[in-house]
């Protein structure tokens, strides 16, 4: 039984180092990655259980074209994985496959990169790296990406936007530019005018019912079933939904030489905004998720919300390493040193009070795990390392050989109720996290899509 220490994290059970810890947490990953290696198993095992349904009924939850939960996801995780590469490459051509037969025969709505063509790209793409095939499927969803550019980029208009996702990594032009980083040499031109509209939408403001507001307020809420909550709309800070994400393309971009005129001016008011909205609590420093029109008129020292999450998708550490990118990127300590307090304040909060309650990618403790590490590649600091072998502990001691896939994710009001196998929101994503985690080192590029780098 682990215990918890004078700051609030938990120790490691006693006799575990952290080699130890690694090596459990390999095994774990291997074993998860079996667990998901046939394709038509997989699918029929993604499901909610009957216990865990609403209406006690279960439900097959696969969704195809999805990083989220289907062939593009795992197709990722199997060509992602550090350990035994050579085994994992035709699990991930099984996924492949499956994910291409899906397109030819139903692409889906165009647009976005966790849904739809978009997703299958970065499988493709991970695949092409890891193997240096998958050439001639690479150049068509590089042509896809292009003529997606020039068929969806809107305006950028004195008024605020329609929805968020216009923007958004997940569904919007920052996830697709992401895409086109990576693949620059053949994708330069849409590139640049998806970074030209992110720069235009990060500087200025728009009037907005009497009041300016940033060109990222969005009139639409931040989640299906919101609305009433936000009648005038909403501002996201995060970095699935949110501005942190086209900062952080921003400043990757920078750093790989792609630039636009304009780009440092944005990336440095987009992280004044963040620093605007650090609401400091008795730990620290924290994001909320999203603003409404009334609380953006009250403004950061009336916030009366509480902290989202430390996960991938809203709060730190996601927005952390947004800011932690455009601070190396531009050589601005101060963006780097809010970054860190953010972070800071995580050693120091109980995680009993962190408020996940999932282990996936997404909103779980993979996410945090992961992005933590991603975060002290650049500060070296003991007590992050410490962190992270207390959660990658607890994720290992999660799993349950009994399940399907060994853990279970939350999809309904049962928290851990559901069998989920994909990259965002299941399995798949822990045993990547795990996995890297495992090998104590950078992963190989299947964090794109997620922004850290």
């Amino acid at each position: 039984m682990s215990g918890t220490t004078g700051d609030g994290t938990r120790e490691r059970p006693a006799g575990s180092s952290a080699q130890d810890v690694r090596e459990r947490a390999a095994a774990v990953s291997a074993e998860i990655l079996n667990r998901l290696a046939d394709p038509a198993a997989t699918m029929a095992a993604t499901r909610i259980p009957a216990q865990a349904a609403d209406d006690g009924v279960a439900e097959p939850v696969w969704a195809e074209l999805t990083l989220g939960s289907g062939s593009p996801g795992l197709a990722l995780a199997f060509a992602g994985v550090a350990r035994d590469a050579a085994r994992q490459v035709p699990r991930a051509h099984a996924y492949l496959t499956a994910g291409t037969r899906a397109v030819s025969g139903r692409p889906g709505a165009a647009g976005g990169i966790f849904k739809g063509p978009g997703a299958l790209a970065f499988a493709v793409l991970l695949a092409h790296r890891t193997t240096g095939g998958y050439v001639s499927a690479l150049q068509r969803f590089d042509a896809y990406q292009r003529d997606l550019v020039r068929t969806v980029l809107p305006p950028v208009e004195d008024r605020p936007l329609p929805t968020i996702g216009h923007y958004e990594v997940v569904r919007g032009l920052t996830g697709v530019g992401r895409y086109l980083l990576a693949r620059a040499e053949s994708c330069e031109e849409p590139l640049t005018a998806v970074l030209d509209y992110l720069v235009r939408l990060s500087l200025g403001t728009v009037e907005h019912q009497g009041t300016r507001v940033p060109r990222w307020w969005a009139l639409d809420a931040p989640r299906v079933g919101s609305e009433a909550a936000f009648p005038g709309g909403h501002l996201n800070l995060g970095l699935s939904h949110g501005v942190a994400g086209p900062l952080a393309l921003l400043a990757l971009a920078w750093e790989r030489g792609a630039r636009v005129p304009g780009q440092q001016e944005a990336m440095e008011a987009t992280a004044e905004l963040l620093r605007t909205w650090a609401v400091t609590d008795r730990y620290g420093p924290f994001w909320p998720g999203y603003l409404s029109f009334a609380q953006w008129r009250r403004g950061p020292a009336a916030y009366d919300g509480s902290a989202k999450w430390p996960a991938w998708c809203y709060g730190a550490p996601g927005v952390s390493r947004a800011l932690q990118l455009a601070g190396r990127a531009l050589g601005r300590t101060d963006f780097s040193d809010l970054a860190r307090a953010s972070v800071d304040r995580l050693l120091v909060l109980p995680r009993s009070a962190w408020g996940i309650n999932d282990h996936a990618l997404c909103h779980g403790w993979a996410g945090a795990l992961h992005q933590l590490g991603r975060l002290n590649e650049l500060w070296r600091d003991p007590r992050l390392a410490e962190l992270r072998d207390a959660i990658a502990a607890e994720l290992v001691s999660a799993f349950d050989p009994a399940l399907p896939f060994g853990l279970r994710f939350t999809m309904t009001k049962v928290p851990f109720g559901s069998d989920v196998s994909g990259y965002l929101d299941g399995a798949a994503g822990v045993a990547l996290a795990l996995d890297s985690y495992a090998v104590d080192g950078t992963p190989a590029d299947w964090d794109m899509p997620l922004l850290l780098a």
